[in-house]
């Protein structure tokens, strides 16, 4: 089974749940789990991103930042959006339907937008950029376990 997480740069929210949701599998897990990016990644992974899946034991220092392709959507058994942007993109340039992160996780319909979009002058307000970036990470790395079970469910 293949699990592709996608979001906009797979900097932030769909790296986090690829290397949340390994770690909620296990190292002995047959599930591969990978993510992508609608665009090339605009920054770097922003450092407070970097130290706080760091400080919860989440390692992504062999993270590279992958723009989706046909190819890649093709592998996938499961192939999750974290906002609804990333549906319409997914949607309008391959034709496939891609459920939420939230819908996978726990049935529900809560997109997770990007910083920019929640705190435009992120660069600027870097206090209140850190504080969403760690409530959309909490909440991605508490739902790592809740698509676990649903992954193993289908078995």
């Amino acid at each position: 089974m293949h699990v592709l997480f996608i979001c906009t740069g797979n900097i932030f929210r769909s790296m986090t749940a690829e290397y949340s949701l390994r770690a909620a599998l296990g190292a002995n897990s047959d599930i591969v789990v990978s993510s992508a990016g609608t665009i090339e990644a605009p920054h770097p992974i922003v450092p407070f991103v970097r130290d706080y899946l760091q400080a919860i034991n989440i390692d992504i220092s062999a993270h590279r930042p992958t723009i989706i392709t046909r190819e890649i959507l093709a592998q996938a058994d499961h192939a999750i959006a974290m906002d609804h942007a990333h549906v319409h993109t997914i949607a309008e340039r391959f034709g496939n339907t891609l459920p939420l992160f939230s819908q996978f996780a726990y049935g529900k319909d809560l997109p997770m937008p990007d910083v920019d979009e929640v705190v435009p002058d992120w660069r600027n307000n870097h206090n209140e950029a850190i504080a969403y970036g760690h409530q959309v990470m909490d909440f991605i790395c508490e739902a790592a376990p809740a698509i676990a079970k649903n992954l193993a469910n289908e078995r």
